[in-house]
């Protein structure tokens, strides 16, 4: 009785959505998430103003197809804080082949420049089959706490 049901209510359905420092991806398929983080203190010697530094983590996203088959596009969207401005998303084609239980995994390893402190928001879109939504957001908040320098004496 689908026809009751909206294309996302039938598939394909968020299984897991972090942020991590590093994935691990078995020989056998088993994926294991380590260091699960949601905020990064970045404490440097220097000014009251923090510098644009480069940063590697990495998102680990699942979803299970339902009764969605077919080709999709997951995306990634970085948004800094207190603003509404988009970095460039990471763009991943997928296909959902097998019904139910089955399902895909992306192991995104980005490096982001963050440039602010402040809660970062990564919004996840789902494109695919006439549909294009928003399936989660995930916050990070990047914290600065300078380091008074050190004079030689």
């Amino acid at each position: 009785m689908t026809e009751d049901y909206t294309p996302g209510e039938l598939g394909p359905y968020l299984n897991a959505a972090l942020i991590c420092e590093k994935i691990l991806r078995e020989q056998d398929g088993v994926v294991s998430a380590i260091r699960i983080i949601d905020r990064l203190t970045h404490s440097v010697p220097g000014p009251d103003t923090m510098q644009p530094f480069a940063y590697r983590l990495c998102l680990l996203l699942a979803f299970k197809s339902g009764q969605a088959l077919g080709n999709y596009t997951i995306s990634i969207q970085p948004i800094k804080p207190g603003t509404a401005e988009k970095m460039p998303a990471a763009v991943y084609p997928v296909n959902f082949e097998q019904p139910d239980d089955r399902g895909i995994g992306i192991c995104a390893d980005m490096q982001i420049e963050f440039d602010v402190p402040g809660l970062w928001w990564f919004d996840i879109y789902l494109t695919g089959q006439g549909e294009a939504r928003r399936v989660t957001r995930i916050p990070f908040r990047v914290i600065y706490l300078p380091q008074p320098i050190q004079k030689s004496v």
